[in-house]
């Protein structure tokens, strides 16, 4: 493994993945057989990051503030996580790990005692991307994770030439017998229930024509509907999230402007709109014991 000390490098003979230090996020996936970059480059002119990890919150709290135990708290969009420093620990040439503790300053702002470490593991052309949560106080800790990597489209394409391959879990009674049943937010980023719907399935497929996000801003599924989904070109997969018993999957991009497509497999979700309840009282969120440990991962293949 090759290290700068702010970028960490995992490498074989199909892929070649670079990690930072800021945030744990992954930075690079290139693709040696293809000679190709598959995430997107974080243009700053565009969008400045590549696949950020979301926590303590997924999404927007309503007005930028939530109330936990009586008392509010301001928190930004996705949490603070992804623009913080981790401690880098044991790596090697297909695996790396990165911790980030509690401080007196994430405490003023999000009132819970934690350890997060966030692993990548490379495996032929698969990298698994693994979270590790641990409440390290004797109260009960609230809490979000997701992930957001950003797919770049591949060179000469654009992303009216993606098509969506879901693998579904079903649909709820009564509804499309070939569908996916969204969430979506409004305009100020928050769940509108109005703004709800079913996504159109031909055997598992919908393409990304244009006015596709017109519809819904960010698509997020909901009930673990999706246990995979592939962004396919041309007919045949380019790469694939699996998100297997994630209870969310949200997928976004800035359409009509930029080459690229997030894939998000979420624990958590934005704040419906209005929403100025208890925090534990919020969807989406995860409740840890105290002393407790929380573990999930998802997988990126290129395909």
């Amino acid at each position: 493994m090759k290290q700068d000390g702010t970028l960490f490098t995992l490498e074989n003979d199909e892929l070649l993945v670079t990690v930072a230090r800021r945030g744990a996020e992954l930075t690079r996936i290139y693709d040696k057989k293809a000679d190709r970059e598959v995430l997107w480059c974080a243009e700053p002119s565009v969008w400045n990051r590549h696949a950020p990890v979301l926590f303590p919150f997924v999404g927007k709290c309503y007005e930028g503030a939530y109330v936990h135990d009586g008392k509010e708290y301001g928190m930004t969009p996705h949490g603070f996580a992804r623009d913080m420093d981790f401690e880098p620990l044991l790596c090697d040439m297909d695996e790396c790990w990165f911790r980030l503790k509690d401080t007196p300053e994430t405490y003023k702002k999000y009132p819970f005692h934690f350890e997060v470490e966030i692993g990548h593991r490379l495996e032929g052309r698969t990298i698994e991307v693994m979270w590790k949560v641990a409440n390290t106080d004797s109260g009960e800790m609230l809490f979000m994770m997701g992930g957001h990597p950003a797919f770049q489209v591949p060179e000469g394409k654009n992303i009216y030439d993606f098509t969506f391959e879901f693998n579904r879990r079903g649909c709820r009674e009564g509804q499309f017998t070939d569908c996916l049943h969204y969430l979506a937010p409004n305009a100020n980023g928050y769940e509108k229930e109005e703004l709800q719907g079913n996504l159109k399935l031909s055997e598992g497929r919908v393409p990304l024509t244009k006015g596709f996000f017109d519809t819904a801003l960010t698509y997020m599924f909901d009930e673990a509907q999706v246990s995979s989904v592939s962004l396919m070109v041309d007919g045949s997969p380019y790469v694939t999230l699996e998100c297997s018993d994630f209870p969310y999957l949200g997928i976004w991009t800035m359409e009509a402007t930029h080459p690229f497509v997030c894939l998000e497999p979420w624990y958590g979700i934005c704040a419906s709109d209005g929403y100025k309840g208890e925090l534990k009282d919020r969807r989406g969120i995860i409740s840890l014991p105290g002393w407790e440990n929380w573990q999930k991962s998802y997988q990126i293949r290129v395909e």
